[in-house]
């Protein structure tokens, strides 16, 4: 196991790529960034991978870089944990590993072919894609995510949401921007509106069921938000969100 750790009071742009494995981003009350990278079985060609790995921070961007290919031509698995100031932006690519990111970041974009990716609150765009794997986001003003063989799953959406999914189920627990787009092949889709919006409904499946708690607009343009939902073999269903203590 190796650490670094780098001095800065503001929020950074971190960049990570790594070939397998694990990667973690806690953003933190913190002026600290701190990166730890550990290596499975002492002695293997992993803990070579993590000394040869490029850790470097300058001018507020932070990237954590891991050779593709070690030793016999295989990939090697690493642990990646960074720690980073609240705010912060995030871009992993990865081919193998599951992504997860707590705390509240600025941005998040993720890439990786096979794994899931989680991440809790982004204050602006929040944008995932993996080929075989699951994504979750708890909390964003902005979502793009695309999953071949995966669920997604989503919160709070407060603004434009774009969804595409070839064999998984969407869910979404509350959308409340001015467009939300799903489209899935083989999977379910279910959406629930936040309350008080007036909503335009473009609903459809070829072999599922569509039902709609909601009352749609005539016309997209005199609706708070356009909701276009199409799967071939899933259902569709639309709910209002239920009314919070806040709201």
């Amino acid at each position: 196991m190796t650490h670094w750790e780098f001095p800065t009071s503001d929020p950074v742009d971190l960049q990570v790529r790594v070939p397998a494995g694990s990667v973690t981003v806690l953003a933190a009350p913190t002026q600290t960034a701190r990166v730890t990278i550990d290596g499975s079985r002492p002695g293997s060609s992993a803990e070579r991978a993590v000394a040869a790995t490029r850790v470097e921070f300058s001018e507020g961007a932070l990237s954590v870089v891991a050779p593709e290919r070690f030793g016999l031509g295989r990939n090697v698995s690493l642990a990646v944990t960074v720690e980073v100031p609240e705010g912060s932006s995030c871009l992993v690519q990865t081919a193998s590993a599951d992504v997860r990111c707590t705390g509240e970041l600025s941005a998040v974009d993720v890439h990786t072919a096979s794994g899931d990716v989680s991440t809790e609150r982004v204050s602006r765009l929040a944008k995932a894609g993996t080929a075989s794997g699951d994504i979750y986001v708890g909390e964003a003003a902005e979502i793009s995510a695309d999953s071949a063989s995966g669920d997604v799953s989503i919160g709070r959406a407060s603004g434009p949401v774009t969804v595409r999914t070839a064999s998984g189920d969407v869910q979404i627990a509350e959308a409340s921007g001015s467009r939300t787009e799903v489209k899935s092949a083989s999977g379910d889709i279910s959406v629930a509106v936040a309350p008080g919006l007036g909503v335009y409904l473009d609903l459809s499946t070829l072999s599922g069921t569509v039902s709609s708690e909601l009352e749609p607009a005539q016309e997209s343009g005199s609706a708070d938000l356009t909701l276009h939902c199409r799967t071939l073999s899933g259902d569709v269903k639309v709910t209002r969100a239920a009314q919070t203590a806040a709201g």
